[in-house]
C-alpha cells in the first residue's frame, strides 16, 4: 500500500447502451470467476484501505464487498460519477478505475498506487495519443474535487477536459516500459466488437 492510505473508487455507472447488456455482469473468467465488477473491485482492495462503487442501482448488488454510493447527478457521465466518489472517500486520496477496463495489470496499478508527485492527479497518458491523460486510471487527490465540481457546475462534463486543467502528473512511457509494454490496462469494453477483443487477450494470457 502506498505511504499515505488510498481509497478505491471503481466508476460503474455507464448504461453499456452500444454493448446492448450490462457489461457490469460480464463473467469473462467463466461462470466460476469474477463478474467484471467484481474484478475491478478486487484489483483495489489489496491497494486501498476502502473500496467505493459509484452507481444508481445499488439495490440490485447486495452482496457486493464495497461501499456503494449513488451519482448525485444521474447521467451526467464519469465526471459526475468521479466528484460523487471523491466527495465519499475517507482518505486523503483515491485509485481511480472504470468498470469497463478488464485487462489492467495489477503491476501497474500498484506502481501508480505507489507512484510519488506532487500535484492534483497522476494520470498516465496513452502512448499511441500523447497528451491525453487516462482519466479513469489514475490517483486524484482532493484538491481535485473543488476544480472538478467548479467544471461541472460551469456545464463542462468532457473528464479528460478537465484534467488538463489540474495540476495533472504523467508518469511517462516508463510506467507502460515496465508494467505493461502492451498497453492491454486502456482497453475497455463499450461494444460487441470490444467484447470479441478482449476474449481473444484473455485467452492468450
Amino acid at each position: 500500500m502506498s505511504e499515505h492510505p488510498l481509497s478505491g473508487i471503481v466508476i460503474a455507472g455507464g448504461r453499456s447502451r452500444r454493448l446492448g447488456t450490462d457489461k457490469r455482469r460480464l463473467r469473462l473468467w467463466g461462470d466460476q470467476g469474477p463478474h467484471l465488477l467484481g474484478h475491478a473491485i478486487d484489483l483495489l482492495k489489496p491497494l486501498c484501505v476502502e473500496t467505493i462503487v459509484v452507481m444508481n442501482d445499488g439495490a440490485a448488488w447486495p452482496d457486493l464487498p464495497a461501499r456503494i454510493v449513488a451519482d448525485e447527478e444521474p447521467g451526467s457521465g464519469a465526471l459526475g460519477g468521479l466528484i460523487s466518489g471523491l466527495q465519499a472517500m475517507h482518505t486523503p486520496a483515491a485509485l481511480v478505475v472504470a468498470v469497463d477496463m478488464p485487462l489492467i495489470e495489477p503491476a501497474l496499478l500498484s506502481a501508480l498506487a505507489h507512484w510519488p508527485f506532487v500535484g492534483d492527479v497522476l494520470a498516465p497518458t496513452d502512448p499511441g495519443a500523447p497528451g491525453s491523460p487516462q482519466p479513469l486510471l489514475a490517483v486524484y487527490r482532493q484538491s481535485a474535487l473543488d476544480p472538478l465540481r467548479r467544471a461541472f457546475a460551469a456545464g463542462e462534463r468532457r473528464l479528460q477536459a478537465v484534467l488538463t486543467t489540474l495540476r495533472w502528473v504523467d508518469p511517462g512511457p516508463e510506467l507502460w516500459q515496465q508494467f505493461d509494454p502492451e498497453c492491454r490496462s486502456l482497453v475497455n469494453i463499450n461494444t460487441p466488437e470490444d467484447l470479441v477483443t478482449v476474449s481473444r487477450w484473455l485467452k492468450k494470457s
